[in-house]
């Protein structure tokens, strides 16, 4: 200030320093990113929804959208868990209906109702051949109990029938140890 050489009307006019700040701006930019952020967690969430039920089983089949083998054993297994036993018989085949008739399966299933109260745990493909599938359920009982049931289905008339039924008790895995 000393200095004859300086003048203040030459100096350089401070702009105010939050001037540049505007918080409308500001606002929008967070609100953006949070959106985004929410937008990839959506989508993660979404993906692996879907992959875990694709990969668990078809949900089509499920909602009754896709005919075949495994609808027909679903909702077999679904009139004898409910109770429904002539519902249930009404998904064999002529042939299995003339090797067990109705009050022996009547009778069967009354004696063994905690077996056929069941809950499906998976479902997986055996041997097809054209007009005839088998398929394996491994299932839960109302009693605790875990089942595999192999159903052999044919397919007659643009339908699938079940023609025949082996249920045998799943191997414990805890009775069993590796040395």
């Amino acid at each position: 200030m000393d200095d004859p050489r300086y003048n203040p009307s030459d100096a350089p006019i401070m702009v105010d320093a939050v001037s540049w700040y505007d918080p409308d701006r500001e606002a929008r930019r967070v609100l953006l990113q949070r959106l985004r952020l929410l937008l990839l967690a959506g989508v993660a969430v979404f993906t692996l929804l879907v992959w875990g039920l694709v990969r668990i089983e078809n949900p089509l089949e499920r909602l009754g959208l896709v005919s075949g083998p495994k609808r027909i054993v679903r909702t077999h297994l679904a009139a004898l868990s409910r109770g429904e036993a002539r519902v249930a018989y009404d998904h064999f085949s002529a042939h299995y209906r003339a090797e067990i008739p109705w009050l022996a399966y009547q009778r069967l299933v009354a004696t063994h109702r905690d077996l056929f109260r069941t809950r499906v745990v998976e479902f997986r493909d055996g041997p097809a051949a054209g007009d005839r599938a088998v398929l394996d359920a491994d299932m839960i009982a109302s009693n605790g109990h875990h089942y595999v049931a192999r159903f052999t289905l044919v397919q007659f008339d643009g339908r699938w029938w079940i023609d025949s039924i082996r249920w045998s008790q799943a191997p414990d895995p805890d009775r069993f140890s590796r040395t």
